[in-house]
């Protein structure tokens, strides 16, 4: 009886100790579960700088916030293209969250009025982003057009009328021409509104050829 008893207080003596061949598989796990974390976790790089040795990971509304709808992209491309090397370039994106035939007014529009921003408004030399030849209430010019803050500002303002007018109907270039006349085109010369209609449908019916079918008088 005394003999079995010391051997089974040996056996259990120092339970917590682990044998090389359990340390091997611990350490084994260990390294696998890192390489998991590693390789299947995208990491948010700039935030490692921060954060020093333990990086911290992106969250997925953060990868996505900033995605262009699916439907966008394609609009994004053609403006993209028909902007490039103008100053209009950085609104491409912006313009193209917004709807297509706000967008697509937006696009003709600025190019009759500033061939995208070559030709537009400033003060005190800064530009004023105001692309369309709008005349508002903020931050005038001396000549009395517009000047925003941002590309984001005037998109908003200028983006805002166009959506107002075309939620009252208005979906051509020659419904859109009180935007050169105001309220009638007595007194302007016929030739430059029917200039000022078909140069704005140029770049309109482009990114908005859903439009194209209809009647444009």
């Amino acid at each position: 009886m005394g003999k079995n008893l010391t051997k089974n207080h040996n056996k259990n003596k120092n339970p917590e100790t682990f044998s090389p061949k359990q340390t091997d598989l611990i350490f084994t796990y260990l390294f696998s579960g890192l390489i998991f974390l590693v390789f299947f976790f995208p990491l948010d790089q700039s935030s490692q700088k921060n954060t020093g040795f333990f990086p911290t990971f992106k969250a997925e509304s953060q990868i996505t916030k900033d995605a262009l709808p699916e439907d966008a992209i394609e609009l994004n491309r053609k403006i993209l293209t028909i902007t490039k090397n103008t100053p209009m370039e950085k609104m491409a994106e912006e313009i193209s969250r917004k709807d297509r035939v706000v967008a697509a007014f937006l696009v003709g529009i600025a190019m009759k009025e500033s061939k995208f921003g070559t030709y537009a408004p400033k003060k005190n030399g800064i530009d004023c982003y105001n692309y369309w030849g709008y005349r508002g209430k903020e931050n005038t010019t001396e000549s009395g057009y517009s000047c925003f803050k941002s590309p984001t500002e005037a998109l908003a303002v200028v983006g805002g009328k166009i959506d107002s007018m075309v939620k009252r109907g208005v979906k051509t270039p020659a419904q859109m021409i009180s935007w050169k006349c105001g309220s009638t085109c007595q007194g302007h010369d016929p030739a430059s509104v029917t200039k000022w209609i078909k140069d704005v449908s140029i770049n309109y019916y482009r990114l908005n050829t859903k439009e194209i079918a209809k009647s444009d008088r």
